[in-house]
């Protein structure tokens, strides 16, 4: 991977970690701008990004994904363990 897709890799993982930790910003039928937590999708983008990366129950190193891992962790949610035949990607 080049660099380039390396920096848009990490700026893509901080944004996720960020919307797990801090939630997002949205609109009331007001107008008015609120925070609410993570939803479902959110979630679930996340949960594909790190089943893409290859990442099941082990967090390596202190990079965006590791932190995102251990994040998910506290909230109580699991990451499911790959078996000698499973492929991160199609697992």
């Amino acid at each position: 991977m080049s660099t380039n897709l390396d920096d848009i890799a990490d700026l893509y993982d901080q944004q996720l970690l960020k919307i797990l930790r801090e939630g997002r910003e949205t609109l009331t039928k007001d107008g008015e701008s609120v925070r609410i937590e993570a939803t479902a999708a959110d979630l679930n983008v996340i949960r594909q990004r790190l089943k893409d990366c290859g990442i099941t129950t082990t967090a390596t190193g202190d990079s965006p994904v590791a932190n995102i891992i251990e994040e998910w962790r506290k909230r109580g949610m699991n990451l499911p363990a790959l078996d000698d035949m499973d492929d991160a990607a199609t697992a």
